[in-house]
């Protein structure tokens, strides 16, 4: 027996058009194995939602289900869609064969071609009776979690030793609203030794032969490759998937702007990429050459509109703004001034904005609303600052591709002569650590204190500032989603007060 895997990369809701995919798949696999092995949800796509209960596209998708079964008459098919239970839509999947469709909710065991076929849907290990299987299918639609991906390998390893037959293991790919799956596909032998480990965020398919004799795989995993793998490939699929394909960020000679720029580039062509200078009184020349620099090595879109004018019409039309020409007020505006210049531009060259801010800024509310927040995607907003450092560094691996002088400087917004993000926040290294163990950890403010040594001002001013901020948060774009621990998943009223 023969089986085609492929890290099927559907959209979310389009169920005519991954239909169609799936039965292109089925005819190309017809002339080479006997069954087409898809992930879970490979039908709907995911994320869904509150789609996932809308009667209309649960309909569609059972009706293509039907359409689907027609063209199993040479090669079986495994994949995952909706169906209802007691009324109730849940997750289902379906094995089909010369257009009879079997359904199935949990582990199934299916006899095929002499074969007892054992489908384990979603995590493997959960299952600890394989029930004499010949052969484990895995069909599953595992969000991607930066550093868990060695884990969930390591589980398949476990899986095969345990039902002592051949496992192969395929995620679902694709990205939308800041969730990524990677599409990786992990086969293993009877001795739970890997015989492929598929590249992650690529769209590749293979034929699988589970009693063929192959030479044990070495596994290998790169952190740090992977997340500038995810990071990209959510901003492809993101655009893409919302009708586009360009996109447009304000370069400032900072790093989140610039790492921000290299990910575009790498997801869609430097020809594709439109990277703007929004510069104003405080913007400092290194910025501009610095910006200037990363747009050359990129090979980039990039110009300059000075905000200026801009801002001088808006503050004497405003005339409350003369008053307070120093402070926050002041700032806010330039940062919204360059929104509407961002977003005029995203309408004449129908490209998504990306904001650049990160996960350290969005977690105390260091961001403008309607200001640097604004745009379709936020791929930066799970990357706490110190962890963005790293990634910069990766990039820079093999040759300067974001010039040194961006790493180095001190950071800064320059939103005021002689700015650092360090005045108004402790050195990110200590802040966040404190996001860290109040976000994830869930620590109280003397908890922190106590176990990391900081200082109980600085501890509580941080902590203050999370809570405070929970509106700017809810209006964020959709931040691509690395960890457990994303700001925009926990849902916490806006009118409240926490005790520390």
């Amino acid at each position: 027996m023969k089986i085609y895997a492929t890290s099927f990369n559907p959209r979310s809701a389009d169920i005519a058009a991954n239909a169609a995919n799936i039965i292109l798949l089925l005819k190309t696999a017809a002339s080479q194995a006997d069954l087409l092995l898809l992930p879970e949800a490979a039908l709907t796509g995911c994320p869904l939602y509150d789609l996932f209960e809308d009667k209309r596209l649960i309909k569609q998708n059972l009706d293509a289900l039907k359409e689907i079964a027609k063209y199993t008459k040479e090669v079986a098919c495994v994949l995952g869609y909706i169906d209802y239970v007691d009324k109730q839509p849940l997750s289902a999947f379906a094995f089909i064969y010369k257009g009879k469709i079997t359904k199935f909710f949990d582990y199934e065991n299916i006899e095929f071609k002499g074969q007892n076929i054992q489908i384990c849907p979603g995590d493997i290990s959960q299952y600890k009776d394989f029930a004499d299987a010949d052969v484990v299918l895995n069909p599953c639609a595992v969000p991607y979690r930066r550093g868990e991906t060695p884990a969930r390998i390591e589980n398949l390893k476990k899986a095969a030793k345990r039902a002592g037959a051949p496992l192969i293991s395929l995620n679902l790919l694709g990205g939308g609203d800041g969730l990524v799956f990677d599409g990786v596909c992990a086969s293993l032998n009877r001795k739970g030794e890997y015989t492929f480990v598929s590249a992650p965020f690529k769209e590749q398919s293979f034929v699988w032969e589970p009693a063929e004799r192959t030479q044990p795989f070495a596994f290998k995993y790169e952190e740090m490759q992977e997340l500038l793998e995810a990071l990209s490939f959510s901003i492809k699929d993101q655009v893409t998937k919302c009708g586009m394909d360009k996109v447009l960020l304000g370069l400032s000679g900072g790093l989140d702007s610039a790492v921000v720029a290299v990910l575009s580039a790498r997801a869609l062509g430097g020809e594709s990429v439109f990277a703007v200078g929004l510069p104003f009184r405080y913007t400092s020349e290194l910025s501009k050459q610095l910006a200037e620099q990363l747009a050359q090595n990129l090979k980039i879109n990039h110009e300059r509109i000075p905000i200026g004018p801009a801002f001088e019409a808006v503050k004497n039309g405003v005339l409350h703004i003369s008053s307070h020409p120093k402070d926050l007020t002041e700032q806010n505006l330039q940062s919204r001034i360059r929104s509407v210049v961002l977003m005029t531009l995203s309408s004449e060259l129908n490209a998504m904005v990306l904001s650049c801010g990160n996960k350290s800024e969005a977690a105390v509310g260091y961001c403008t609303l309607y200001g640097d927040t604004c745009g379709g995607l936020m791929p930066l907003g799970d990357i706490y600052k110190t962890d963005l450092y790293k990634l910069a560094r990766f990039i820079n691996k093999d040759r300067e591709i974001i010039p040194q002088g961006i790493i180095d400087r001190v950071p800064t917004a320059e939103l005021a002569t002689g700015q650092t993000d360090q005045d108004n926040l402790p050195p990110y290294p200590v802040l966040d650590k404190i996001i860290r163990a109040y976000w994830e950890e869930q620590l109280s403010a003397a908890e922190i204190v106590k176990k990391y040594k900081i200082a109980k001002s600085v501890v509580a001013d941080v902590v203050a500032r999370i809570d405070s901020v929970d509106f700017k948060r809810r209006q964020c774009p959709p931040a691509t989603q690395t960890s457990r621990f994303v700001l925009g998943e926990r849902l916490r009223p806006i009118a409240k007060k926490i005790a520390p």
